[in-house]
């Protein structure tokens, strides 16, 4: 086979090894489940040879135990007559200082001393058979509970099929090592003094404190109370891994769930990412043509002021001149005037002729300078009315460019707001795989099963994992 054809069967191969990892940890907790069952029927065994009989059922413990109390009033009764103060039957002690006076009081044993010392040595076989169990119990469950039955939660990232596991596996483990914490201080009471503040109520107890005399004998409840216990536990124990079951499959709908969500929004954000090149590319050419548009009206502006300038220095320019004009017109005419009432003078002909002159002179410079004057004004007006259509360009140019870079701030923001969408989703999906990860690892699996480890990692699985969370892959 070729290596094009390696390559293409290797997500398929890793797919199926991820997929055969699954149902070995599956069949693991089903293993663990069987080793609760085991528990239950490891305890109804101990309940049958404490109660002494051969089916499981309330009447028939309950039968047993009223049994005990009838006992145990008689040997009252009969220390009652014999004026023994009575106390509490709370403990292995008491049990033994009871038989002890019996001994040394009755005459007659009519089966009272031979009932309680057979009772005495039920209770301490018992007591032992169910530390011991309890024991194995924590070993053989509760500790792979605690061990394996876990989410792996990166505090960064928030999963809510996460959290609302994690939430509800640690109110199982804080429930049944609260439980097991009390049982076990029950079961060592036995030997001194019962710890009757941590009996719990149940359906079978508040029974037997109808048949019983409790406050008398609270030494009859202990069994009951910590057999309740051991059964809350398994009880709890169960729904735990039903849970954890459970939570793998959530896993793996949220991984397909998130993995086409990611894939989805990756390909929006492309789409999105070159509408945005396409967006940035009109906001920089109305960018351009708004600037351009500025500059034409800043030359129009700067050659309309030069124009004006030039009209001004024109017009004063004509106004100095039809001065001179006038002035020396006056003159002609006043020469005129005295050339009249006097004897011809060639001076002051010679003199006006002059002056006519530059009369002549100057209406053709004022004429030339009338025409400029004139000129200037026709192009201070087409300025102006260049300059006015090239500020109403201008104002809608600003606008049209304030509207579109308006649009694209809020086209970036939700760009951003995709691309962080899409960061988070890898996040998740980067968290999820870790979990699934961990929890169908060969370690984990051999930890529920309880075995040495069939398979090593290398390098560890943990190092694996701190590498991929360094590296956030792309969603595929």
């Amino acid at each position: 086979m070729s290596g094009g054809d390696d390559i293409n069967k290797q997500p398929g191969m890793l797919a199926e090894v991820r997929a055969g990892l699954q149902r070995a940890y599956l069949e693991g907790i089903e293993y663990m489940k069987l080793k609760v069952k085991e528990t239950e029927e490891e305890l109804t065994q101990i309940k049958l040879g404490y109660y002494q009989c051969k089916e499981p059922d309330d009447d028939n413990y309950e039968k047993y135990l009223k049994q005990c109390n009838d006992q145990f009033l008689l040997a009252n009764n009969e220390l009652r007559r014999k004026n023994v103060k009575l106390k509490v039957l709370d403990s292995e002690m008491e049990i033994v200082s009871i038989l002890n006076v019996l001994r040394e009081k009755l005459e007659v044993d009519q089966g009272e001393i031979a009932f309680i010392s057979e009772f005495w040595e039920n209770m301490k076989s018992t007591m032992e058979s169910i530390k011991v169990l309890v024991n194995k119990f924590k070993t053989n469950v509760v500790d792979r509970l605690r061990g394996n039955c876990i989410s792996y939660n990166n505090t960064d990232i928030h999963l809510d099929v996460s959290a609302r596991y994690t939430e509800e596996v640690t109110n199982y483990l804080t429930e049944i090592e609260r439980t097991m914490n009390d049982t076990l201080i029950l079961i060592k009471s036995f030997a001194n003094g019962i710890h009757q503040d941590l009996f719990t109520h149940t359906k079978f107890t508040d029974g037997i404190l109808v048949a019983c005399d409790l406050k008398a004998f609270p030494i009859l409840r202990l069994f009951p109370d910590i057999t309740e216990k051991v059964e809350s536990m398994c009880a709890t124990a169960l729904v735990w891994l039903d849970r954890d079951e459970r939570y793998m499959y959530e896993i793996n709908d949220y991984i397909r769930e998130t993995r086409s969500m990611a894939k989805k929004r990756v390909q929006d954000l492309k789409i999105q990412k070159e509408k945005m090149k396409k967006f940035e590319k009109a906001v920089k050419s109305a960018n351009i043509l708004l600037h351009n548009n500025k500059e034409k009206l800043q030359r129009l502006e700067s050659d309309l002021n030069q124009l004006e300038e030039t009209f001004t220095v024109y017009k004063q320019q004509m106004e100095m001149k039809y001065g001179e004009k006038s002035q020396k017109e006056s003159i002609a005419d006043f020469l005129k005037l005295t050339l009249s009432q006097t004897k011809k003078n060639y001076n002051l002909q010679l003199k006006r002729q002059r002056l006519l002159k530059q009369v002549e002179e100057l209406e053709s410079f004022l004429q030339g300078l009338e025409h400029d004057l004139s000129g200037v004004q026709s192009k201070i007006q087409e300025k102006a009315q260049q300059k006015d259509m090239l500020a109403v360009k201008l104002e809608t140019n600003e606008k049209s460019y304030g509207v579109l870079k308006t649009d694209l701030d809020c086209f970036t923001d939700n760009l951003d707001k995709l691309e962080q969408e899409v960061n988070g989703l890898s996040g998740q999906l980067l968290q999820l795989e870790i979990i699934q990860t961990y929890k169908s690892s060969p370690e984990n699996i051999d930890g529920v099963y309880d075995r040495p480890q069939s398979v090593k990692l290398a390098p560890s699985l943990k190092e694996k994992i701190k590498r991929k969370r360094k590296i956030m892959p792309p969603v595929h």
